[in-house]
This record gives C-alpha cells, structure tokens and sequence, in this order.
C-alpha cells in the first residue's frame, strides 16, 4: 500500500510507450500471446513476414522513439498489431479442435 494508491489495487492503466522489453511483458500480462521475449518482439518488428503490416519505423505510420539506447513504440499500436495481426505459433500437437 502506498499513497499514491491507498487500497493497494493493481494499476490497470497502460504505458503510453514500451520498449522491446516492456512491451513483451505487457503482451502476456495482458493475456495476447502466451510467451515471447523482448528478442522475440525484435525479430517480429524486422521478419519479412510483418513487414508490410509492422506499425513502427521510418515510412510507417507511427515512429520510434528514443529513451537512451532503447526504441519506444506507441503502446496502442502496438497492442493492436499484436492483436490483429500478429499470429503466434503454436506447438505441435496442440491444435484447436
């Protein structure tokens, strides 16, 4: 319990920006993707695969940012993405049937 939040209650608010690192903790805090890794969401933002649809980068329509060495993305778009888009393998033999 602090007093900025007197009840103890879990802050529900989003980040305005993530990081590579933060970022993928908000994905599977926020129950989108069941695991991946700040390398995971790195190699996602450079794969051939997302290239067309990534939101972030020069040309794209939200731009990174800079805090020290780390890139900010725009939290919302890139929560989108990964919930419109972005499709996670799943291991073999758990198929939805």
């Amino acid at each position: 319990m602090t007093a900025s939040n007197p009840a103890g209650e879990r802050d529900t608010r989003l980040p305005p920006a993530v990081t590579f690192t933060s970022g993928a903790e908000l994905l599977m805090r926020l129950g989108i993707v069941e695991r991946i890794t700040r390398e995971g969401v790195r190699h996602i933002s450079t794969s051939d695969l997302y290239k067309d649809e990534w939101p972030f980068g020069p040309d794209k329509p939200h731009p990174y940012g800079r805090a020290g060495t780390a890139l900010l993305m725009a939290t919302e778009p890139f929560l989108e993405f990964f919930r419109t888009v972005y499709q996670q393998s799943r291991p073999h033999g758990d198929d939805e049937t």
